[in-house]
């Protein structure tokens, strides 16, 4: 048999392992859980090949004395990503396109086009075209002009229960009383109680680690169902089910997570904060982010310190799945120098899957435009089941990525 390309190989070898297993096409349509852990088993038989992008917005910049390695040991503002710096590539005298600053989100996973998708949508288009949600936008704090599909902003989701909603067709946002949403474990159960006797242990302990993890998450926002078949419904979630800027990057670092690993989407994003800087850093007794930009050294190295501790945190839990070694992971800022609201050193990384780790490159001032024209390539955007839809940056590569 003859293929168009090797995501046509792919998604026929995938087939035939939902056709072995005995799964029906009504019980697929049934559960997205089905699908994404069938999917799994196939990701998982590919050896680490990169089929996932996880984009990271972390805003205020850096100094680069204090962001890029000495002999292998990171300074005080990167110091957090230590553990993870054998997996991490930082650009050194990257850009930004069309210019640093405050009050441009859409450039930061674009590049300031007001009609073509951002990363993480075009990515969801391409590579993410065959899964159950072609990508996930999140933000612990409320933004709308982060991610472009095509000319309309897309606002990223700051409701860890409306990604939970998307994520497993949990039901309508509540209005009053009762919530009429089941846990997301609820309404799956059924469907996958009848595949017990069609999949092996494989994929039965994928499935038991996935419900874990769903329930978890439910318990962690207060709404999730009493699990094992019940068909109980649950309280209404209060406004305040998780607070705080920790509390929010943490969960919804956790969801993101989860989504990968169901293989429910291959592409996501997370906005730690915005470029207006005016979040509150709880952890950090309560101040504003903008308070420490301008002349305050040490603020502002406990500032970019504890933002790269939550990509830590992200990283982290990639690790923890196995997901690294699939994910590309890119983190980009908004501006270089914060007393200047510089455009040279904007801190950028990239980990993971096909990444050489361990190192810093020289890109010469290319912009996120050229890193994200590479990392669509590298993850074979172009030949996706979607590739049609691919967006070329119109940008030259960056060498040795």
């Amino acid at each position: 048999m003859r293929y168009k390309d090797c995501f046509d190989k792919e998604r026929r070898d995938f087939l035939r392992v939902v056709k072995h297993a005995g799964i029906s096409a009504g019980l697929l349509k049934a559960s997205s859980l089905i699908g994404g852990v069938m999917l799994a088993r196939v990701a998982e038989a590919q050896g680490g090949v990169p089929n996932k992008s996880c984009l990271i917005f972390s805003g205020g910049g850096c100094h680069p004395q204090y962001w890029f390695p000495k002999d292998g040991v990171l300074p005080v503002q990167s110091a957090p990503l230590q553990s993870h710096y054998n997996k991490i590539t930082m650009l050194k005298n990257a850009t930004l396109a069309p210019g640093a600053g405050h009050g441009g989100m859409f450039a930061k996973f674009d590049n300031a086009s007001w009609g073509r998708d951002s990363f993480e949508v075009n990515m969801g288009r391409t590579i993410g075209a065959n899964y159950p949600v072609k990508y996930l936008n999140v933000a612990n704090v409320p933004i709308s002009n982060l991610t472009r599909e095509g000319p309309r902003e897309i606002p990223s989701i700051s409701s860890p229960q409306t990604v939970l909603d998307i994520l497993f067709s949990g039901g309508g946002t509540p209005t009053t009383g009762v919530s009429p949403r089941k846990s997301a474990v609820d309404l799956h159960y059924a469907a996958v109680n009848s595949l017990k006797n069609k999949l092996g242990q494989h994929e039965k302990i994928k499935l038991d680690n996935h419900f874990t993890a769903i329930q978890e998450i439910e318990a962690a926002i207060g709404t999730g169902g009493s699990g094992g078949g019940s068909s109980g419904s649950c309280p209404k979630p209060s406004s305040a089910q998780v607070t705080g800027f920790d509390a929010l990057a943490k969960l919804h670092s956790d969801l993101i997570v989860l989504a990968l690993n169901c293989n429910l989407t291959a592409s996501v994003s997370i906005a730690f904060g915005d470029d207006t800087h005016n979040h509150i850093f709880d952890k950090l007794g309560g101040r504003m982010s903008h308070q420490s930009h301008h002349f305050n050294q040490t603020m502002f190295d406990e500032d970019i310190a504890y933002m790269q501790g939550l990509t830590k945190y992200l990283l982290d839990k990639l690790d923890a799945t196995g997901l690294l070694s699939s994910t590309i992971v890119t983190q980009v800022s908004d501006m270089g120098d914060p007393d200047q609201h510089g455009n040279n050193d904007v801190p950028m990384i990239v980990a993971g899957g096909g990444i050489t780790g361990g190192r810093v490159l020289e890109v010469g001032k290319a912009s996120q435009a050229s890193l994200y024209q590479t990392l669509g390539l590298k993850l074979r955007a172009d030949q996706s089941p979607g590739g049609t839809a691919y967006r070329n940056w119109e940008v030259p590569t960056i060498a040795g990525l």
